[in-house]
């Protein structure tokens, strides 16, 4: 565990001047490696108090499992390893891991394309990074919060 609370993890974040999960990894001393060796229901997890995150060769939205696992890192603080599948998705834990990932996807996904935050389209964000329809109201609620805006609801129905 590097932070106490999410909130104070994303302050340091934005003082970095990246939102890029790799360049965030690296600058935090985590060691990410990609493995063929999970079933298929799990798409990565970590090691928080090892600061080593795995992401299946697999997983569909790699950006995603990888932003999730380094959010463990950095608030977490069990030697125990934390999975992200379906079947903890419910989970405190899980919840704010989510949060954090998308929430730096978000300030990532607007300062490489450009758009103002009034522009941003959670369906984009989603094809952009690859995302499962499930993913979209969470991902929507950090849009929300990161970039200061609401996005309307007809959004999230295409």
């Amino acid at each position: 565990m590097i932070y106490e609370t999410l909130d104070e993890a994303l302050i340091d974040i934005s003082k970095l001047g990246t939102w890029d999960v790799d360049r965030l990894i690296k600058h935090y001393g985590i060691e990410c490696e990609y493995t063929d060796a999970l079933p298929d229901n799990v798409n990565g997890y970590t090691f928080p108090l090892s600061k080593t995150i795995f992401v299946n060769t697999k997983a569909q939205a790699k950006r995603y499992v990888k932003s999730h696992e380094f959010s463990h890192c950095l608030l977490d603080d069990t030697d125990e390893p934390l999975v992200e599948t379906s079947m903890v998705s419910n989970s405190k834990i899980e919840t704010r891991a989510n949060l954090g990932a998308f929430y730096m996807m978000v300030k990532h996904y607007v300062s490489q394309t450009g758009i103002t935050p009034n522009e941003f389209n959670i369906l984009r964000f989603g094809e952009a990074y690859e995302l499962a329809p499930k993913y979209a109201f969470m991902a929507g609620n950090a849009a929300e919060l990161a970039l200061g805006i609401k996005i309307p609801k007809q959004q999230f129905y295409g």
